[in-house]
């Protein structure tokens, strides 16, 4: 089918990239990938019946846009980890409403037994109520603490505030023996905030570790729908541990020091109960004609033959990880001891500082160069390959760009997409890559890739220079990764330049750093 490249990445400017609906509200995942910009990609380079392949599956936005009715692809999604399937594979049961929301009536009801750990005396009028929150410091890496403020509710009020009581501090630190999860040791790793032999009830309160040991135990004992309710159950683990006031921690196993939350886990598991009847209505609108997919749970660098015939997938869209961005796996320990759900710290592909794993950077390039090389065998000639990819390091660039194009896949062009800001973006604005970047590659088996440009260094920066100044003087002002994405990196690797820049200059904030000038109040270039 003919590519208009251009037109494509028209539609993806004019379009408001989301991750938001029905679906995808019923879930957290981190870096998950807006699920409109996959849908254009779907539409533009694929037909109904062709394979659409994403060797990291991730939170499935890949397979499962492919697979909706309206597009009727094939979904083939790869994933080393068993909490993504497990997420996937249970959105694509099918559920009936009305026996849904009976069950959730019976399980609401025996959660709502739990409240008692969360009983305080009422301040105003004496009666018991109902703890919502409670904002305390750690006083050690143990589960001492200092509660400076309980936030709770009363048949008085809604909205109530008080100190806390020694009564107030027995609770929040109950003595509860576990029967339904484990308290498992973590991973060391000083980057996550992980030290030695800390066990996963370390970023939680004694009592919330205790009410969702009696929560498992509840869910264990449904009647039907137990997988849906584990699902739930993940997807709001992240609040039901110790987290900071916004809860927006990028780091599921870090927890503040001061000003640390406990939330009401009851609280939250209602209100995430009742809204997944809306997913149930979107996955029955949307997904009971076709549901033609297949998941490998392993290593991307270890698919066969008798797993995807070579040349048989048309499109393949991803996001792979980026070097030591995010420890995925390491993550998923925060779903280990109460789901059951194992996570593959060996096959995965990253860099990690964490002392036990031997992840480094050639590690990671290797085991991605194994990944690159399959999916080139897998894609048919002139199928996409369509990549989400950011760094601000030239050398990765050059290296990821080489690598592809060693297996036939020839790079033609990329698109930035806006999003909100980043911890890393807000913290380093000059060097960090906010947003998405597409990077668009075609399977070309005639390829011929040469980065030894004829020009000199001195030529190369004179027209970075000036396309730079150009495309400013376009906007009025560019952020860092609006420029690499917006045409510089283009230029670069087009005319063969990226290795021999990549040599000179870490990044092109270098070359910016000289001849524009950098707004701190916009985060922004200017001339």
């Amino acid at each position: 089918m003919p590519i208009n490249i251009e037109e494509v990445k028209n539609k993806i400017h004019n379009t408001v990239a989301t991750n938001k609906n029905d679906l995808y509200n019923s879930n957290i995942y981190w870096s998950q990938k807006p699920y409109n910009i996959c849908d254009i990609l779907i539409e533009s380079f694929s037909q109904e019946g062709d394979i659409v392949y994403d060797p990291f599956l991730g939170s499935g936005v890949t397979l499962l846009e492919a697979i909706n009715s309206k597009y009727n692809r094939i979904g083939i999604g790869c994933e080393i980890n068993s909490a993504p399937v497990f997420l996937v594979e249970t959105l694509l049961k099918e559920y009936d409403v009305s026996k849904f929301e009976n069950i959730s009536k019976k399980f609401l009801k025996k959660i709502k037994e739990l409240l008692p750990f969360y009983e305080t005396e009422c301040s105003e009028c004496g009666s018991k109520g109902i703890i919502t929150s409670v904002i305390f410091d750690k006083k050690s890496r143990e589960s001492d603490i200092e509660i400076k403020t309980i936030n709770y509710r009363c048949t008085c009020s809604s909205k109530l505030h008080k100190n806390c009581s020694e009564e107030d501090i027995l609770k929040i630190n109950v003595d509860h023996k576990l029967k339904n999860i484990s308290d498992d040791i973590l991973i060391a790793n000083s980057k996550l905030a992980v030290y030695d032999n800390q066990p996963i009830s370390q970023i939680f309160t004694k009592r919330n570790f205790a009410v969702l040991d009696e929560i498992v135990g509840i869910i264990d004992e449904l009647e039907g729908y137990n997988e849906v309710f584990k699902y739930i159950l993940m997807s709001v683990l992240h609040l039901c541990k110790i987290t900071d006031k916004h809860s927006n921690s990028q780091w599921p196993l870090w927890i503040p020091k001061t000003d640390c939350v406990e939330k009401n886990i009851v609280d939250i598991l209602e209100k995430k109960v009742k809204a997944f009847k809306k997913t149930i209505i979107y996955l029955n609108k949307n997904y009971s004609c076709s549901k033609n997919y297949k998941i490998f749970n392993k290593g991307s660098q270890n698919i066969t033959e008798s797993d995807i015939n070579d040349e048989s997938v048309q499109l393949i869209i991803t996001d792979p990880p980026y070097l030591g961005q995010v420890a995925y796996s390491e993550y998923m320990q925060l779903y280990k001891s109460f789901l059951n759900l194992d996570f593959n710290i060996v096959d995965e592909i990253v860099v990690s500082s964490a002392p036990s794993r031997n992840k480094d950077e050639e590690n990671y390039f290797c085991l991605l160069e194994n990944v690159f090389e399959i999916c080139s065998h897998k894609l048919k000639n002139g199928g996409m390959f369509c990549m989400y990819f950011h760094d601000s390091n030239l050398d990765v660039w050059d290296k990821i760009i080489g690598i592809l194009s060693k297996y036939h896949l020839k790079y033609l062009t990329q698109i930035h997409i806006p999003k909100s800001n980043t911890l890393k973006n807000i913290i380093s604005p000059k060097k960090s890559l906010n947003g998405d970047c597409i990077l668009f590659f075609v399977k070309d088996r005639n390829i011929t890739f040469e980065q030894n440009g004829k020009e000199d260094m001195d030529e190369i920066e004179d027209n970075i220079v000036r396309q730079s100044k150009f495309l400013v003087k376009q906007a009025g002002a560019l952020s860092t990764p609006e420029l690499y994405d917006n045409g510089l990196m283009e230029i670069l690797i087009q005319n063969g330049w990226l290795t021999k820049i990549s040599k000179k200059h870490k990044s092109l904030v270098e070359i910016f750093e000289k001849h524009l000038k950098w707004d701190s109040k916009i985060s922004k270039w200017t001339l």
